[in-house]
């Protein structure tokens, strides 16, 4: 209870408010401009290197995030010297490992070609983004601020250079330098901030706890790389069974739904120590879900009727072949909304192996069945995979299980809760 009502808890959740409002609508107009400038083809390149980027990124991160998170939190009292900077040595090499896997990834796909001069621009952020280690941190202290104003500044000005390059008709290898000076500046920012905060800090070497580290973070890491491969993989896959085209049209799909997709997760943040220290937990965890249940259908029916006029105001008549996926994809939000109400279930109840396995499992049936499904209904069965996946992790897989089971029931009896 002091916890949730200290100024200090209800600051740093103001600052993560701003966050998902200021960085999501910034991030959204920015790919308005890039999808209008750069048309269905290069935009489908520019995404499909950014899943790649974004899946390799993952891989490198070891899931060392919220294991240092933790250990630093349990150990406040402590110097954490020794953790923060293995850590951080551990990360940078591994994603020094993770760059190299890239571009030799994009040679033997791609050849020599435009892709590998972008990819080896935009890939340099897999290494630079060694920093997200600081981020742990500054979220142990509350102090998530600072990733906050190191990363919108850096968005901000991103953002300006790329609309500065667009207007004068720069070549479009210079938007994959504007997002590689996005990692730079976020680097130079958090890491500012983090050696204000800690004077003495000095970098040392211990393979034994680089050890641990990997130990403690392998779990995490496989339940990490299972969200990333499902959240990313449609995309890689439609570009190497289909078209670079293909992809440009189906990002915006992904880009218009993944807009709502903060919603849930301001609301739960706001909600969520209410429910933790409810005495009727049961009750009031049926409230929420039937709550968020009845968002996602009312923006899935504001997506089913405004997609069309969204689409082609936004992006521009080119992208309207994307309408249907879009309307496809929205039923997602459903799925999306019941998986942030009930994340923190299993974590409650330490069943979140169960979570983990079961996100595993649908991660590998997400890229069976991109590969079955796209070569059948081209975009649009990407998203009936993403439909698919989704139903398997939130409904059919905690039938499976006795102990998740009981959720399953909460969450039918939200559904039908007026």
């Amino acid at each position: 209870m002091k916890i949730f009502r200290s100024k200090k808890t209800k600051y740093n959740f103001s600052w993560l408010v701003f966050d998902k409002f200021a960085r999501a609508s910034l991030n959204f107009l920015l790919f308005i401009f890039l999808a209008r400038y750069l048309g269905p083809q290069e935009f489908g390149i520019l995404n499909y290197l950014l899943a790649l980027v974004f899946l390799f990124t993952s891989l490198s991160s070891l899931g060392i995030n919220p294991v240092l998170t933790n250990i630093l939190i349990k150990n406040k009292r402590k110097t954490n010297n020794s953790i923060i900077s293995n850590s951080y040595i551990l990360r940078f090499f591994s994603s020094l490992f993770g760059y190299l896997i890239f571009i030799l990834f994009i040679i033997y796909l791609h050849g020599k070609n435009v892709y590998l001069s972008y990819s080896i621009i935009i890939g340099l952020s897999i290494i630079i983004k060694s920093y997200e280690v600081l981020f742990s941190y500054f979220e142990s202290k509350s102090l998530s601020k600072y990733i906050v104003i190191s990363q919108t500044i850096s968005l901000v000005i991103v953002f300006s250079l790329i609309v500065f390059f667009l207007y004068l008709e720069f070549d479009i290898k210079y938007i994959y330098y504007c997002f590689l000076i996005d990692s730079l500046i976020t680097l130079f920012l958090i890491n500012i901030f983090f050696f204000k905060k800690e004077r003495n800090f000095l970098f040392n070497l211990d393979f034994g706890k680089i050890y641990k580290i990997i130990h403690k973070s392998f779990p995490v890491l496989l339940s990490i790389i299972s969200i990333v491969i499902y959240m990313r993989i449609d995309q890689v896959m439609i570009n190497l069974l289909l078209s670079e085209k293909d992809v440009g049209i189906y990002s915006v799909s992904v880009r218009i739904v993944e807009m709502f997709h903060f919603i849930p997760k301001i609301i739960m943040v706001s909600y969520l120590p209410i429910l933790l220290i409810s005495k009727n937990y049961t009750f009031e965890l049926i409230k929420i879900n039937s709550l968020l249940f009845k968002i996602s259908i009312l923006f899935i029916f504001f997506i089913f009727v405004l997609s069309k006029y969204i689409t082609s105001i936004l992006f521009g008549e080119i992208y309207m072949e994307s309408v249907l996926t879009t309307i496809l994809l929205s039923i997602s939000l459903i799925f999306v909304f019941f998986g942030v109400a009930n994340e923190h279930w299993y974590i409650s109840k330490n069943l979140q192996k169960y979570y983990a396995l079961n996100v595993f499992i649908g991660a590998i049936a997400n890229i069976i069945l991109n590969y079955f499904l796209i070569q059948s209904f081209g975009i649009s069965g990407a998203a009936y995979s993403t439909i698919l996946t989704y139903l398997l992790i939130i409904f059919l897989f905690d039938i499976f299980n006795k102990k998740t089971r009981v959720l399953l029931k909460l969450k039918y009896k939200s559904i039908i809760t007026i």
